[in-house]
């Protein structure tokens, strides 16, 4: 007997220690047995039924939403049956309890008794909806993350055939300048108003998601094109109201799915992220639709980016010059330096198929430099050769302006070609003067008083440029190709050009005429008193080795 009791006492100690309700109902005997536990947790003294909802004492405890997945311990009583639901505890919480019940049954198959167990599993309920939730959700915005929209729209797309698709990817415009001018928590809650917005608006089949920093992808469903647009400007518009002191500007890039052949769902988002790319700096337009000629140009440009290092190291960049010509005496009174990529395998690149990259990726600084090191190294050899000295024209491109060692890097350059200033006319592009930058005019004045001569490349591709002559600090101005040919199709056109022409004389500035390519050219700038013209018609651009066959 002793012995039964100390073991009776080990039981309880173990039940106490594991936190586990532990109660037994003998149907034989009538007896009926509820661990102190339960009294403590739900404040019921016993039991007088294993199903809680049949006992007006117990009825309350199981939670009002799991009644009915409770009562599937009950489908069958027999054997050992177990399942997880909530409970109300004494104090209000609701808890989750896994709950087991044993069913003993005498040889006719009467119940003998039941033997029951409840474990408090709430804190591993928890744990494991945070995991879920934290690999399916992104914490901040609460936005499905990538991985969840990914699992969704890869089975959408598989077992959908009734539908068209849609895959759109999104992105606030200068959204690192909201962080810079605003701080990153009011940048976090723009991020949480553009979930807010997609939560409202995107609603099943349809799904999205974060995928990362400021860039959300939408999957939707579609009859028409037209269907999408309204989708996106409906979906623009929404994200556009909000309580923020500053605008919100979006833009999307759509890729539709192709039903015989298709791709992983991330391949399809980096499409649409292609076609966004595509119309970025474009104030006119916010959507874009793939197109695999854009992707063949955007595949171009990467093996141009990852070849352009290795170019400049083995020189494959050859500077070409293209004389300027006085129209008086036909002497040749300068030239301008042209880049051209003399690649080993592909022959000669076009400047139309690198340059604009180079102007958006910046590496075009790195390429004026090697053009300013390569003029200076010809305007040396002439002058050791005795040949008559004129300003040879080098580019300076918009990222050069803002650089504060522009003025040091082409100092060194004079010095270590033992070159004066003069030597050199540094062309700036038009365009350049519409931001009317302090730091733009600060600059050209240091230039200028350092002697260089500076010149306006591209005049009249602009539309402030008679206005733009007033301030400028300028030595030279050179009329675009386009506006010469536009202007010379009527008498109005031949006016202004005259006019302009004879207004930078009397501003003490040279005129340059580029593009010169016929007779009619030729005499009508004559005839302007135009100073300089340098195009088709005089010499194409050349090597080196070839302009320094012409006679100066």
């Amino acid at each position: 007997m002793g012995n039964d009791n100390f073991m009776e006492e080990m039981y309880l100690a173990a039940v106490r220690q594991l936190r586990t309700i532990v109660f037994e109902l003998n149907y034989e005997t009538g007896q009926k047995y509820c661990s102190p536990l339960f009294l403590e947790s739900f404040g019921v003294e016993s039991i007088s039924n294993e199903d809680f909802t049949l006992d007006e004492a117990t009825a309350g405890i199981v939670y009002e939403e799991d009644v009915e997945l409770y009562r599937t311990l009950f489908a069958s009583r027999s054997g050992e049956r177990t399942v997880t639901c909530r409970f109300v505890t004494k104090n209000g919480t609701i808890n989750w309890y896994k709950v087991t019940l044993q069913y003993d049954q005498k040889e006719d198959g009467e119940i003998a008794r039941v033997i029951g167990t409840m474990k408090d599993v709430s804190d591993e309920i928890r744990s494991s909806a945070a995991l879920r939730y934290h690999r399916d959700f992104d914490t901040l915005t609460g936005a499905p993350n990538f991985q969840q929209f990914n699992e969704e729209v890869s089975r959408t797309l598989e077992w959908d055939n009734g539908h068209h698709h849609a895959m759109i990817v999104l992105d606030i415009e200068e959204f690192k300048v909201i962080n810079d001018l605003f701080g990153m928590r009011v940048g976090d809650l723009v991020l949480i108003h553009l979930a807010d917005c997609l939560k409202e608006l995107v609603v099943r089949p349809n799904v999205f998601c974060r995928m990362h920093s400021d860039v959300f992808c939408i999957c939707i469903t579609y009859e028409t094109k037209g269907d999408i647009i309204r989708f996106i400007e409906k979906l623009k518009k929404r994200i556009e109201v909000n309580e923020f002191d500053f605008e919100i500007k979006t833009s999307y890039g759509v890729y539709l799915p192709d039903d015989s052949n298709l791709l992983e769902v991330n391949l399809m988002c980096d499409r649409a992220s292609l076609a966004k790319k595509s119309i970025k700096d474009n104030a006119m337009q916010f959507c874009a639709f793939y197109d695999e000629e854009y992707r063949n140009e955007i595949l171009k440009n990467n093996r141009i980016e990852a070849e352009m290092q290795q170019a400049l190291r083995e020189k494959q960049f050859v500077m070409y010059l293209q004389p300027k010509f006085n129209l008086e005496n036909g002497e040749i009174v300068g030239a301008e330096v042209l880049a051209r990529w003399k690649h080993p395998e592909k022959g000669m690149i076009q400047p139309n198929d690198f340059i604009p990259l180079f102007e958006r990726n910046g590496f075009i600084m790195k390429l004026d430099e090697y053009m300013w090191e390569e003029a200076c190294k010809a305007i040396q050899s002439w002058r050791k050769a005795g040949r008559r000295q004129f300003p040879v024209s080098v580019n300076v491109s918009r990222y050069h302006i803002y650089n504060r060692h522009i003025e040091n890097i082409l100092e060194n350059l004079l010095k270590k070609y033992d070159l004066t200033p003069g030597a050199l006319s540094l062309e700036i592009t038009e365009t350049m003067f519409f931001d009317n930058s302090n730091e733009l005019y600060f600059l050209l004045n240091r230039l200028r008083d350092m002697g260089f001569r500076l010149e306006v490349d591209d005049f009249g591709s602009g539309y402030s440029s008679l206005n733009m002559l007033r301030n400028v600090p300028v030595d030279v101005i050179k009329i675009d190709k386009g506006f010469l040919d536009d202007t010379l199709n009527s008498e109005k056109g031949k006016v202004v050009i005259r006019h302009t022409i004879a207004m930078a004389k009397e501003l003490q500035l040279q005129i340059i005429a580029e593009g010169v390519e016929t007779t009619e050219h030729v005499d009508f700038l004559k005839g302007s008193h135009c100073d300089v013209a340098q195009g088709f018609y005089f010499a194409r651009p050349m090597p080196l080795e070839e302009f320094n066959k012409l006679n100066f």
